[in-house]
């Protein structure tokens, strides 16, 4: 935990650990006695079975006999192994809860905890054990084999990662992920015939996989399996293979172990066996080389199967032959003396301490005090009672500031805790004789006043952790992780009538120790993860400190579309309308209770409901008939309409609205120019009726199928009684009017660019979307009630105030689409660790930038993976293109270029100019349209061409020059350079980006996404994913991820990095890998200052 010293993070944790126990057993007194339990008929075996875990401790006499001071026994549950007593006299009772699968290899599980950290960790491991020298005489004990473990795995990490890695190895926290390998592997085994499963259980977990033929090692293609690496060679070999055959491959998951130098689109070989035995190395060695060559995409599910253990080295099967014991997880095991003896209940006793005055209660003797104020009895009495009621709650007042004086003052505060935690008994003596320091009483009661009473508060880095939901583990959540344990209840023992002692055993969590460890670990290791990543960025100490640190901005889920132009067409106005006239004007009434349901009449322009339509289509028909019945109601609301043609748009995406006709070109485009016309030469009601009567024609016709003789209908009905000349040779002169023309399309374009074109129908409520129904409105008319009451309680909007410029100033978005814009989290990626190493896939990349903004340094980065393949892939990089030139100041685009391994040698061209012209010409002028030129040349001359069509090389590189000359780009430059270059070179570019992929989101082929700030957006939609929306991914990400960070970096002082490194894209670097990984960690928006509270012991 960053900023805080190593020993009080250990010491709040404990504190808050310990107390709920020691309590109890303050509750119960210290004068019942344990018993020996000799002859209780409830032994070892039935404890097992009924508990339903494997094994348990004994609890042996010479245990139980050190154990006759205490009436209450919580077991503690220990996260490794099952501790021996050392000691003569052992002070308590240790369990432990094991796992019902089998033992996992230690070797195996530290190369699955270095491939959560980074996947190339887990090769290098591989690598170092398989070229150390492992023919020491030492490493037979199993504490060495964990050092020689440690000692390969130690130089791939950094502190504090490499004693977090430690602690990790000794939790067998990686043990379940080996134990899903094994799963695979029996599903491998099983699938071909050779499997052999012994100790079977119903999650299939204990079952136990023996080596097939006494082979230690297999390679699954899926077709075939291989147990010999002479066979893997043969078909390596084979041509047909190379290229992937017709037999379906085996199924990779995304977390597997893929080799950094394998070629996705090959044939797929998974190699299952465990590091150390002979056959692996063999295996591997062969499979490494393959992939390097290209031949295979070689997967590794490390898997030990029974029977091997002794065909390698002593410290590869360190831990393998022994059962998990679950950290965190374990059975409360309660030991009472219930001893039944016959006795007369006729006489009630009394308590000696309430009849007997002479006794000392709290320092007073009230005999003595009677005998001298016999007049006040009732009120001496009434003191006493007062007195003997509040003894034991004191009493464990003083117990618990004298525990936490002794802790503060040890030498060793963490041991001390622990004595007090397990063997309370033992120290009363010594602490009860301990006088109590005041000014720890007087710390913990300013504390106390600070805190609220029963709250317990934990924070990392800041941010508080919720303790209660975080630490609380159900018993469904044992049972979805190890199989269901059965459940215990309280009085489920038997007892007898004779001596002997009672097992009052009951299946608890242990939230307050194991799973609470288990809790503070994960959040801690996730921040000094990234306490590391930064640092490997040369970010200052001091600077990380504050990242992890800073609480990012509330995400809020409203976005309003502003939807405020010309194009739209209102039917009211409740500020000036003379309908609206008699209505009060102050803005006041809104905080005026009024009946449940009632509606407050304000002539302010409140609300404002625009629909966004089809006038062609039956939904917008019948929302227009909405919108005048709501209109003649007075409804408080301002309506108005945006009208678009689906045709029209259509066109637009296909790039084909360059046709110029006169004539109206279909329903909507006819209705949208009737409408405009209406409303310009006469009024925007009479515009509204002539909409309402196409609906009545509609309807009155016997299909309801909307047809243009219903349209030109519904025009002469509607302006007739207001024309002089005929309304049919009015609608004539229409069709060639340029200007409606020009009108219709201004319409349909801004809903095109809003992006609420995909729907027939929708309804913008001061921008928020929702459904085009009068029930969804009324709904968003009293969530929008609320808000603006709110703020005019307080004095955010005014009698002056613009309510609907205020909202989308605030919260406005220039485009609405729900793949970006939902309720659900998106998906995020860290993409610091892309950013380590010279062959870095991120480092390779050369952004292209807005022209002119080739220097500014840009918060936001969109990394586009195109598959040049794909439709999909040219869509994404034509709009990438045009998003840069509409203009960005903040962003900046970065390609990924993929393909599969048979891609023509013209496609591999595309590719490299573009890897030319964003390395060497990126700042011209021309840049951005000579790739957009480019783009267009590839897909109609090559891409969309029959290959019999298909230009040569030169010639696609003589019209490439000729681009660059109309561009003003150095043609010769582009000429000599595409004449050199290397077409393999240009594969094994677009492979390594493919492996790339393929660990971010799991596929190998067509993979067309984009990822901003590490935000991901895939899969891309051709249809509707557009320029527009990679401007609001920008506009989202920097307002709610990017600029508190920005704010941050931008103070830095770069004392160790080299001046020369300093540029605009080192530090977009910065933002881009730091924005990112911060996105991917879960934590609280809320926070703690503990500054304000007494720290002096501590």
């Amino acid at each position: 935990m960053m900023g805080i010293p190593e020993k009080k993070c250990e010491l709040l944790w404990f504190v808050l650990m310990c107390w709920k126990c020691k309590r109890r057993m303050m509750e119960v007194g210290v004068d019942e006695v344990l018993n020996n339990g000799e002859d209780d008929g409830f032994g070892e075996e039935e404890f097992k079975k009924k508990v339903g875990v494997e094994e348990v401790v004994s609890l042996t006499d010479s245990k139980l006999m050190a154990l006759r001071s205490a009436s209450l026994l919580l077991i503690p549950i220990f996260l490794i192994g099952i501790v021996s007593a050392h000691t003569s006299t052992p002070k308590n009772v240790q369990a432990a809860v094991r796992a019902k699968w089998f033992g996992t290899p230690l070797l195996l599980e530290a190369g699955e905890l270095l491939s959560k950290e980074e996947p190339d960790f887990f090769w290098n491991f591989i690598y170092a054990w398989l070229h150390a020298d492992h023919s020491d005489a030492h490493s037979h004990s199993a504490k060495s084999c964990v050092n020689k473990i440690l000692q390969h795995s130690r130089p791939l990490l950094r502190e504090p990662l490499a004693s977090l890695f430690e602690f990790s190895l000794i939790l067998r926290s990686a043990s379940p992920s080996l134990v899903l390998y094994r799963q695979l592997a029996q599903d491998s085994l099983s699938s071909h015939g050779h499997a052999e499963i012994t100790g079977v259980d119903a999650l299939n977990l204990g079952a136990s996989l023996q080596s097939p033929g006494g082979k230690c090692c297999w390679v699954d293609t899926g077709d075939t399996l291989f147990f010999h690496v002479s066979e893997l060679l043969t078909w390596l070999q084979t041509p047909q293979n190379q290229v992937g055959g017709s037999i379906q491959g085996p199924q990779v998951f995304d977390f597997d172990h893929v080799h950094f130098d394998s070629s996705v689109g090959s044939p797929v070989a998974i190699l299952y066996g465990a590091l150390g035995t002979v056959c692996f190395k063999e295996f591997h060695t062969a499979l490494v080389g393959a992939a390097k060559e290209g031949k295979v995409n070689y997967i590794l599910r490390p898997v030990l199967p029974g029977g091997c253990e002794t065909n390698f080295g002593h410290c590869g099967s360190i831990g393998a032959s022994e059962s998990v014991n679950l950290g965190g997880y374990g059975v409360e095991l309660v030991f009472k003396n219930m001893e039944y003896k016959a006795m007369d209940d006729s006489m009630t006793l009394e308590d000696p301490r309430t009849d007997d005055l002479s006794q000392e209660v709290r320092g007073f003797i009230f005999s003595k005090i009677l005998e001298r104020k016999p007049e006040l009895t009732n009120e001496i009495m009434t003191f006493r009672d007062y007195l003997l009621s509040s003894t034991v709650s004191d009493t464990l007042d003083v117990w618990e500031l004298k525990g936490i004086a002794r802790i503060v003052r040890a030498s060793d505060p963490l041991q001390s805790m622990q004595d007090i935690n397990q063997n309370f008994p033992n120290i009363v003596s010594s602490l009860s004789r301990m006088k109590l320091d005041d000014s720890v009483q007087d710390e913990i009661m300013a504390n106390q006043r600070m805190i609220p009473p029963g709250k317990s508060l934990m924070a990392i880095n800041g941010a508080l952790v919720n303790v209660e939901d975080n630490m609380q583990l159900t018993k469904g959540d044992l049972g979805q992780r190890y199989g269901n344990l059965p459940e215990c209840r309280r009085g489920n023992g038997k007892k007898r009538e004779q001596r002997g002692g009672v097992i009052d055993y009951t299946g608890r969590r242990n939230s307050s120790s194991g799973k609470g460890v288990q809790v503070v670990f994960q959040f801690a290791i996730l921040d000094l993860l990234l306490a590391d990543q930064f640092s490997k960025l040369k970010i200052p100490s001091s600077v990380v400190r504050k990242l992890l640190s800073t609480l990012p901005p509330s995400e809020s889920s409203m976005f309003r579309v502003d939807f405020r132009t010309t194009q739209v067409h209102y039917l009211n106005n409740l500020e000036e309308d003379a309908k609206y006239k008699r209505w009060r004007s102050n803005l006041n009434e809104i905080l005026m209770p009024v009946f449940p349901g009632q509606l407050r009449h304000i002539r302010k322009n409140l609300f404002h409901a625009v629909f966004v339509l089809d006038p062609a289509t039956t939904c917008a028909l019948e929302s227009i008939d909405m919108i005048i019945s709501l209109y003649e109601s007075d409804f408080p609301v301002r309506f108005g309409i945006v009208l678009y043609s689906s045709k029209y748009i259509l066109q637009l995406e296909n790039y084909s609205a360059k046709e110029d006709r006169d004539k109206f070109e279909d329903i909507s485009d006819m209705i949208i120019r009737l409408f405009s016309y209406i409303k310009g030469n006469h009024n925007t009601q009479l515009a509204f009726e002539f909409l309402s009567n196409v609906n009545k024609l509609r309807t009155e016709s016997d299909d309801g199928h909307l047809e243009q003789h219903h349209v030109e209908g519904a025009f002469v009905e509607t302006i007739l009684p207001k024309v002089k000349s005929p309304p049919q040779e009015i609608l004539v002169k229409l069709e060639k009017d340029p200007e409606l023309k020009k009108l219709s399309q201004e319409s349909s374009m801004l809903a095109f660019k809003l992006g609420l074109s995909k729907t027939d129908c929708s309804l913008l409520m001061n921008g928020l979307v929702i459904d085009p129904t009068e029930d969804a409105l009324l709904n968003a008319l009293n969530d929008e009630t609320q808000r603006i009451q709110e703020q005019v309680y307080f004095g955010q909007i005014k009698a002056h105030t613009d309510v609907l410029a205020k909202f989308l100033s605030e919260a406005g978005i220039q485009r609405y689409n729900p793949r970006i814009i939902s309720d659900t989290k998106p998906r995020f990626i860290s993409l610091s660790a892309f950013l380590f190493g010279e062959e870095s896939i991120l480092n390779d990349i050369e952004y292209l930038h807005s022209p002119g903004t080739m220097d500014d340094l840009k918060p936001v980065t969109h990394l586009l993976a195109v598959d040049i393949t794909s439709g999909i892939g040219l869509h994404l990089l034509h709009q990438g293109l045009n998003y840069l030139r509409e203009g960005s100041k903040d962003a900046r685009i970065g390609l990924l270029f993929s393909s599969n391994w048979s891609t023509s040698s013209l496609s591999l061209l595309f590719v490299k100019v573009f890897e030319i012209t964003s390395s060497s010409y990126s700042h011209k002028n021309n840049v951005l349209d000579f790739l957009d030129q480019l783009c267009l040349l590839y897909k109609q001359k090559y891409f969309l061409a029959p290959a019999v069509e298909v230009e040569g090389t030169q010639t696609f590189i003589d019209k490439v020059c000729e681009l660059a000359e109309v561009n003003g780009l150095p043609s010769e430059g582009y000429r000599s350079a595409l004449l050199k270059f290397s077409a393999d070179e240009v594969r094994r570019h677009l492979n390594k980006v493919g492996i790339f992929l393929h660990r971010l989101l799991g596929s190998e082929s067509d993979v067309n996404a984009v990822f901003t700030n590490g935000r991901v957006t895939y899969p891309i939609d051709e249809s509707t994913f557009l320029s527009a929306d990679l401007l609001l991914l920008e506009s989202i990400e920097f307002k709610q991820r990017t600029k508190h960070i920005l704010e941050i970096i931008e103070e830095v002082k770069w004392q160790h990095v080299d001046p020369d490194m300093l540029t605009s894209k080192f530090i977009s670097n910065i933002l881009m890998a730091v924005s990112s990984s911060m996105a991917t960690r879960e934590r609280s928006s809320e926070s703690a200052r503990f500054e304000i509270l007494n720290d002096k012991h501590r």
